[in-house]
């Protein structure tokens, strides 16, 4: 569609245009004259979600938008919750019942006619408690839980209720301001007192559900984290209290500790008793050597009762001496065993010098200093056998020690790392019970939603939309009005235009006639536009003729069409009375099924023309002359050689029979079509059996076209244009004139 053609659209049909959004607006004028007066009161909330600062805040924390984005999104769906704005219309509806007159602050007289009769004071006495808001609420709250049909979810789910949380959500708007931390909300109703307190309702409900939300999204952690410490420091205390208890049953202070001194003692007294083994094999070898020279009297010692009593008590006596030392006992008792030992030591040099003095004589060498040495030496080794015996029972003992001690280390290994284990999981799970700690701390306060702006009390009503409604009515009417003839010049599929009839039918054009009967006539000079085009159709018949004609004394035309009311009746007349006017001796034939043409009023028809009606029966598709059409009908023959011009119009082809052999001696024929009507699939058929029969070529006279769209056959269509619509034409691709 060009631009031409909308603008022609608008031409055309602008009474309607105009006159239905005309209609539609008064309709919006009428129906909004009792239309109720709107209050509006707003309120700014400080979130501060994008800058507010937390405990965990730092100065290197980079704002996550997503994450603000996030945050605001959850904010305003809270707001818009069903349960929030459930809590708002309760807590307004108890506000009001609790009311006893009409309080302009917080309810007009409107408003609380509507409340008595929706709430008859019988019901009104079971849902309040009287002088207490909270109970009030508390008990609109309750009955509404407690079962799906009660009064209370009757109010809730009215229709036209203002207690209805759907009303509510669609009075109230709630926006992030900008880019910056604060909710801007307003809420609009028809009462100025009520939409001041429902606001107000609103800041504190969604506010402390907001708070609740975000905080519960810690508390859980936080409960999580608290138990798990407990069952951490459950088993961390097992784990000490089993490494108390095996060194209790143990009688293990400290275990390395012990080990080690453990360790150090035997490897001392493994060096002590080697250092005492090497004393004892010398003092063994020195007796050995001594007494190999002292053979004589070392049988006599021998043999002597009292000397050997005396070294068994001196080595008896070591022992306990060596015992005492190992085992650390009292000073005194050691001292007193030594100096029994010293006694014993002079009591035997005594009896060794008595033995000595009564077996040596003055024939003998003397033998004092070797057997002073020998006594030595004696003394020596039973001191040394005495600490070698405790030396060897104290290893034995060690090796009981080493023995116990061994497995005590490995479990006391695994108790150790238990014990670290369970204390590095406890004080892992105390540091995440810090930081989710932390975290709700810092949500708290983050969480503390501030008014920077509170509700007020709306004193003047909001403008009345009434203006812009009606205007939208009458632009809507007006759109919708123009989409519709739009979209019908666009889905109209009939031939309409000489352009389109070639592609719809397949057959070439000969030429076009305007619609007599539209009412663009009164500006359209049709008469002109339509003498000229019947002469151009003349002009196309002769050239059509010369082309193809081979009897030059006679030319057969016949008109034909598709269907009834194609308009070949009007045709047929026009061109013969044309002809009629040029040649005098023209014939119209026409069937008797075809349309009463009152020829004389619509166009002057030539005295020299011949008109005759022929019967349309069933003998008609076997006629062979077209004089057998004149004496079917008349009797009266046709007298061959006296026509130049015969003109005839066939009856429909989708209803009566065809003379074919009539068709056959026609020169050319011409299918009239409607130009508003459509060629459909049924007009295609018929068509193609036509053309099985006629041999030479059939054109197409597109009839009853609207005058605007014969341009480009005609040129410029001749009309009374104004100066604007000239130049407006000349812009828009029209030509200068």
């Amino acid at each position: 569609m060009t631009l031409i053609s909308f603008i022609k659209i608008i031409i055309n049909k602008w009474k309607y245009l105009f006159s239905f959004p005309l209609i539609l607006a008064t309709t919006v004028y009428l129906l909004t004259a009792n239309q109720e007066r709107e209050f509006q009161t707003s309120a700014t909330i400080y979130t501060g979600i994008a800058s507010g600062y937390g405990i965990t805040d730092d100065s290197e924390t980079k704002i996550d938008m997503l994450e603000v984005n996030n945050a605001f999104d959850n904010l305003l769906i809270t707001i818009k919750s069903r349960e929030t704005l459930e809590e708002v219309a309760l807590k307004l509806l108890a506000q009001h019942l609790l009311l006893t007159q009409v309080t302009p602050d917080i309810i007009g007289e409107n408003a609380f006619e509507n409340l008595k009769d929706l709430i008859p004071d019988e019901e009104k006495s079971k849902l309040i408690v009287p002088g207490s808001f909270e109970n009030t609420y508390k008990k609109l709250n309750s009955l509404k839980d407690s079962s799906n049909k009660n009064i209370v979810r009757y109010i809730l789910n009215g229709k036209n209720s203002i207690y209805n949380p759907e009303y509510i959500l669609s009075a109230m708007t709630a926006n992030r301001k900008a880019s910056s931390d604060m909710i801007e909300m307003t809420l609009k109703t028809n009462d100025p007192g009520i939409a001041v307190n429902m606001l107000i309702f609103l800041i504190e409900t969604f506010s402390k559900r907001f708070k609740s939300i975000k905080g519960s999204e810690t508390n859980d952690v936080v409960k999580y984290f608290e138990e798990q410490l407990k069952l951490s420091f459950n088993s961390l205390q097992s784990s000490e209290i089993k490494l108390r208890d095996f060194g209790i049953n143990n009688k293990i202070i400290n275990y390395y500790e012990q080990a080690k001194f453990v360790a150090e003692s035997k490897e001392d007294l493994t060096s002590d008793y080697y250092k005492e083994k090497m004393k004892f094999e010398a003092a063994t070898s020195a007796i050995v050597r001594i007494e190999e020279k002292m053979a004589k009297y070392s049988d006599v010692l021998k043999n002597n009762d009292e000397m050997i009593k005396i070294r068994q008590d001196i080595s008896q006596l070591n022992i306990n001496i060596a015992n005492a030392k190992a085992y650390k006992m009292n000073e005194n008792q050691i001292q007193n065993m030594e100096n029994e030992l010293d006694l014993l030591k002079d009591k035997i040099r005594d009896k060794a010098r008595e033995f000595y003095n009564l077996n040596n004589n003055i024939e003998w060498i003397p033998q004092q200093a070797l057997l002073n040495e020998w006594l030595d030496k004696l003394v020596e080794l039973e001191e040394s056998r005495g600490r070698l015996m405790v030396f060897e029972t104290r290893i034995k003992q060690y090796e009981g020690i080493y023995a116990q001690f061994a497995p005590l280390g490995s479990t006391m290994s695994q108790l150790d790392r238990e014990i670290v284990i369970n204390e590095k999981e406890y004080l892992s799970i105390l540091h995440g019970l810090n930081l989710a700690k932390l975290r709700q701390k810092n949500i708290e306060m983050s969480n503390n939603l501030k008014t920077v702006d509170s509700p007020f009390f709306p004193i003047s009503p909001l403008p009345s939309k009434r203006g812009l409604l009606i205007i939208i009515g009458f632009l809507s009417g007006f759109i919708f009005l123009l989409a519709y003839y739009i979209a019908a010049e666009l889905l109209n599929n009939s031939v309409r235009t000489p352009e389109r009839v070639e592609s719809q039918i397949g057959l070439p054009l000969l030429n076009a006639l305007p619609d007599l009967e539209l009412n663009s006539s009164r500006i359209v000079n049709l008469a002109e536009m339509n003498s000229a085009l019947v002469q151009r159709v003349i002009n196309s018949i002769f050239i059509e003729l010369k082309k193809f004609n081979h009897k030059p004394d006679r030319h057969v035309i016949t008109i034909l069409s598709t269907k009834n009311g194609e308009g070949k009746s009007y045709f047929s007349s026009l061109i013969a009375s044309k002809l009629a006017q040029i040649k005098n001796d023209v014939i119209l034939l026409y069937p008797e099924t075809s349309a009463k043409f009152d020829y004389g009023s619509r166009q002057k028809i030539h005295s020299e023309l011949q008109i005759k009606e022929y019967k349309v029966i069933d003998k008609l598709v076997d006629a062979d002359s077209i004089t057998d059409l004149i004496e079917a009908h008349n009797n009266k023959p046709l007298e061959e050689g006296k026509h130049s011009f015969i003109i005839i119009e066939l009856p429909s082809l989708n209803k009566y029979p065809i003379p074919i052999q009539i068709l056959d001696q026609s020169d050319i024929s011409i299918l009239t079509v409607h130009a508003h009507k459509s060629w459909t699939n049924s007009d295609k058929r018929i068509l193609k059996e036509f053309e099985n029969i006629k041999q030479n070529k059939v054109k197409v006279l597109l009839n009853r076209v609207v005058p605007d769209l014969l341009e480009g056959i005609y040129g410029e269509i001749p009309k009374h244009r104004s100066a604007f619509r000239k130049k407006l034409k000349l812009v828009f691709g029209g030509q200068k004139y």
